[in-house]
């Protein structure tokens, strides 16, 4: 079975859906922000704080190079750097596509996003989406359009393109 990577903004879902896609599936599950956190002891905020967002970037790819699960939840950034995509483009991609309205309701309380500014949320989400919409179109196999959808139902979605 080839890998099975989750890719998309932060705050889309990769982590629910993945847990549940893996399990639909009976293999194993990794989410890179887990890996890192981990590894180094600190949370994703305290990385960027401590290093710098070129260092965790590096961790980053280290961990999507090393990882060993059959699916994987991405980090949104994950799509930035190119051997990243080349390395993704071996298995089986899914772009978890969520509007931005809908991403800045779920985001708009967590505090554990380093690259959100909670005072222009909307203006952030923006820039961000500009920067990385066509990488993640590019990137993926498949675009899964999450609005308005369940976990299980964007599973089942998921599961059809699988099956």
């Amino acid at each position: 079975m080839k890998k099975i990577f989750l890719i998309g903004m932060m705050g889309s879902g990769k982590t629910t859906i993945g847990k549940l896609l893996a399990e639909k599936l009976n293999v194993n599950f990794e989410d890179l922000d887990e890996i890192i956190t981990v590894e180094y002891g600190l949370s994703i905020n305290e990385l960027f704080s401590k290093y710098g967002e070129t260092a965790f970037r590096n961790a980053e790819s280290n961990a999507l190079l090393s990882s060993m699960g059959n699916v994987i939840s991405c980090g949104g950034g994950i799509i930035l750097d190119k051997k990243n995509r080349d390395y993704i483009n071996k298995g089986l991609s899914f772009f978890l596509n969520v509007n931005l309205a809908e991403l800045e309701k779920r985001l708009k309380y967590q505090n554990s996003r380093p690259l959100l500014d909670r005072d222009n949320l909307k203006k952030t989400l923006n820039s961000i989406w500009e920067k990385r919409e066509k990488m993640y179109i590019q990137t993926a196999n498949h675009v899964i359009n999450i609005n308005n959808q369940s976990p299980n139902e964007i599973v089942q979605t998921i599961l059809g393109y699988i099956k």
